[in-house]
């Protein structure tokens, strides 16, 4: 009992192989009549029914030259991995490694390209196809690895003017004074800050008839106070001289009194 039932399981295994088998290889070769028709996208989807079916290096490898053709070349990229991975086929593997090397060419990944064109020359070393593609993609390389030192060598002498023109300013701002640091600047005119300071209509108005200035008068009243106080002691020495000489009169006025007559001379 368990043997047939053994044999029945492996005749279903089998069987559904097969039409697994026979499924998958439909379906290629309705993707590859999409693919001659350059009906790239229907492949696509008819290469993915296949390998959905069966998991192949075939399956995987007409996948990615679908995808290539549409400009997907990274995802064409780990197709041609994948099929150069499940490959018994030398001839197959070797493809696959080419078109994984001109994939990434496309990506501009020429070290990726050098390397998968090397591995497909190992496999194939008469492919003179290969040949002139690895070829390329060293050219490329090498223009990239210069292209890439100029940029270097631009962006740093660029930035060696920048730090230049940063220390040149900056010797420039040392030995220039600061906003502020004057005194003079800072404090300026006093009688042009108080202009500054009144009112436009004040400063621009003009004296009205029989008015002065309140700055004039007061300099008029305040004129020279040594010249007002030398004047009252002035005063004050006539006033004294003039108070001896009326004693000095009386005092003759006496004495003519009691002598009854004048010298003559005048007071």
């Amino acid at each position: 009992m368990n043997t047939r039932l053994f044999f029945l399981a492996l005749l279903c295994c089998l069987v559904m192989g097969e039409l697994t088998a026979q499924t998958s290889h439909r379906a290629l070769r309705r993707g590859d009549k999409a693919y001659k028709d350059q009906n790239y996208e229907q492949a696509r989807k008819e290469y993915n029914d296949a390998l959905e079916a069966e998991n192949s290096a075939k399956g995987n490898y007409n996948l990615g030259n679908a995808l290539y053709e549409r400009g997907d070349f990274e995802e064409a990229a780990k197709r041609y991995e994948e099929a150069a991975g499940l490959s018994d086929n030398p001839d197959i593997s070797s493809r696959a490694y080419r078109n994984l090397g001109d994939a990434k060419f496309q990506q501009e990944q020429y070290d990726e390209a050098i390397d998968a064109y090397k591995r497909s020359l190992r496999i194939n070393p008469e492919d003179d196809e290969t040949k002139y593609n690895l070829s390329k993609a060293i050219r490329r390389l090498q223009q990239q690895e210069q292209q890439q030192q100029q940029q270097n060598q631009d962006q740093n002498q660029d930035q060696n003017e920048q730090d230049q023109q940063d220390q040149q300013q900056q010797g420039q701002g040392e030995g220039q004074p600061q906003d502020g640091n004057s005194d003079q600047q800072s404090q300026g005119n006093p009688q042009d800050q108080q202009q500054q300071g009144q009112p436009q209509d004040q400063q621009d108005q003009p004296e009205q008839d029989g008015q002065q200035n309140p700055q004039s008068q007061q300099g008029e009243s305040q004129a020279n106070p040594n010249q007002a106080k030398m004047s009252r002691e002035e005063a004050e020495r006539q006033l004294g001289i003039a108070a001896e000489a009326e004693k000095e009169t009386m005092r003759r006025l006496q004495k003519g009194n009691r002598s009854g007559c004048t010298d003559g001379k005048d007071w």
